[in-house]
Order: C-alpha cells, then structure tokens, then sequence
C-alpha cells in the first residue's frame, strides 16, 4: 500500500508555515501525532489501549491468548517492543503508520480464584465476563468515538476462539475476521448450537493460519480431524477457567465455512505453495486458510516458519488479506 502522501502531509503543513502559507498571523495547524489511549468501555471492567497513528483508516482489534496479556500480543506481532507495556515510546509506529492501522489491545479478564486465567468467555475457557457484548460494543466505539468504519477481529489461541464464537454468533459485529491458531469451541458441532451465519453475500472475510506442528491444539497428524484437543489442558488456580479442550479441526471447520457461503467443497490437495505455507481460497478470497507447515502454537513459531527475518510477517499476511477484500 502506498502511504507516502499520508507520510507528506506533516512535513507539507510545516513548509506551507514556515513560507508564509495560510491567513495572515493564523496559528499553524496541529502537527499529526501518533498516540496511545487506554481506556474502558462503558460497562466492562477490560481495560482497551488504542494505538492511533496518524491517518489511521482501520482499526484492528488483536486479542491475547489465555493467561495472556494485553502489551504481549502486540509484542508477538511485532507492533510492540515490550511484553509488559504499551506505551508511546514501544509502539512500532512505522508499520502502523505505513498501513493506516489502529491497533486496539483489550486486556482480557479472569475469574474469581483464577487470576492467571486472563481470557475470553468462548465455550472453550471462561473469563466470567460477557465478552460477546464487550467485544460487541468495543466495534461500536471504534467507529464511533474514532470515525473508522473498517474494523476487523483477530485473536491467538483462545482469542482466536473467541474471534471465531463472534464469526459464528455476531458476524456482522466486525468487518473481518482472522484467527490464529485458534480453532472454535466443538460447542458448534452440537445440533443445538451450531455454527450459521445467515448473512449470505454479506458474510464477512475470515482468514484462518494454523501451524501443523501446533502441541497445544495436537494438529499433527491431525490436519484433517475433525476435533483437535488442547492436551495438556493449562491448569491455573482451581482449573474453573477452562470449561472445554475438545475444538473443532480448522480443516473440518474451514469446510464447512466454504459449503455455507458458498457452496462449493475444499480439496485437500487444492492449495497454493510457497515456501513453508500452503493455502487454500474460496469464496472469491472471502475465506482463506493457510497451513505453516512445522510450525508450532505460538505466533513467534508461525512467523519462524514463513520468513523468520521479518518480525510483522503476520500482520503483513493479514494486512495483504483484507486488502484483497476491498
């Protein structure tokens, strides 16, 4: 994406001051500057920082892994140079800047006797929070406190599980939809509860990228599975934090996404191959998977995997992905 104009706009202003440009004696226009806001929500005790570059046209809202916090995702994305901290000063500001992204960090609660168990209510571990309603009015004062329109749900492991309950229960909550090995809860093979978005042409982009090697969710050998098991189980205090291990298989689930959109069937041997990815589009590129193979659970293994000299090679698979929706 060319931001080269955005990039300009500061330096112009400063050059149409100091030659005299505007009225004469009008004070020079506010210089752009990037900031960072944390905040809440009305009604929800998650603390959100915003990291606003200037010009930013889309905001992304990246959530963490269970027993996770909010500065460290941003830090496994490459966006943020601490685990502990989101500040002014650690903030990867170039690409955020070059991308006109807003990055939006919500810190995930936990439940009473469990305070380790930082995470998202997703059938498959439990925050003790509403988080579908949270997450639901977060996207709304994205767009409305900060103008975007364009907002998309990421998450890492159980974030993507929570990415992927708000793809199947709230779709037309967020723009888009992208899930780090983080498969849904097998609370959507139940016939009661299934997986239907009924938005039809409507339906919004997901992007799935799962390792094979991944020891948490047991992907390997197990690709095609349709249930993939946390095992071991990560016991914190009291263990009531985690409800469910049993997922289901993103190969099954990204099958069953494609029949439901579009109605046509994935062929395994289907996918497109470079270097250590395979990936599989359909749906005219609404919805797309890709298999990093060897890599496992945790995103620094992913990147590792696809091009261990780029830090942001995630975010820069995300970001081409929702620049073909447009």
């Amino acid at each position: 994406m060319n931001c080269r104009p955005a990039l300009l706009v500061p330096a112009l202003a400063g050059m149409m001051t100091a030659c005299g440009g505007g009225a004469p004696g009008a004070p020079a226009p506010p210089a752009l500057e990037n900031q960072v806001v944390t905040t809440q929500v009305p009604g929800f005790p998650h603390a959100v920082t915003f990291c606003i570059p200037a010009g930013a046209t889309r905001a992304i809202v990246a959530l963490h892994g269970g027993g996770g916090n909010s500065s460290a995702i941003g830090y496994q994305l490459g966006l943020n140079s601490s685990t502990t901290a989101t500040t002014t000063g650690t903030v990867n500001w170039t690409w955020l800047g070059a991308h006109k992204v807003m990055l939006v960090l919500p810190q995930g609660q936990h439940i009473d006797g469990s305070p380790g168990a930082t995470t998202w209510s997703n059938y498959a571990m439990t925050s003790g929070q509403d988080d579908k309603a949270f997450l639901q009015a977060l996207a709304a004062k994205i767009r409305t406190t900060y103008g975007l329109a364009d907002v998309t749900l990421m998450g890492h492991s159980m974030g993507g599980t929570m990415a992927n309950r708000m793809w199947c229960e709230s779709p037309s909550t967020f723009n888009a939809y992208v899930s780090l090995a983080g498969p849904a809860s097998a609370r959507f093979q139940q016939a009661a509860t299934p997986c239907v978005c009924t938005l039809g042409s409507a339906t919004p982009p997901y992007l799935g990228l799962f390792g094979d090697a991944d020891s948490v969710m047991q992907t390997s050998g197990n690709w095609t599975q349709p249930n993939w098991y946390v095992n071991p189980v990560v016991v914190w205090a009291g263990n009531a934090a985690f409800l469910d291990g049993t997922m289901i298989g993103e190969w099954h689930q990204q099958c069953d996404r494609v029949l439901q959109v579009c109605g046509t069937t994935l062929d395994l041997a289907g996918c497109q191959t470079s270097g250590n990815v395979d990936t599989w589009t359909s749906c005219g590129g609404k919805l797309v998977l890709k298999r990093v193979r060897g890599a496992d659970h945790g995103v620094d293994a992913i990147a590792a995997r696809m091009n261990p000299a780029s830090p942001t090679v995630v975010m820069d698979t995300v970001m081409a992905f929702l620049a073909g929706q447009n």
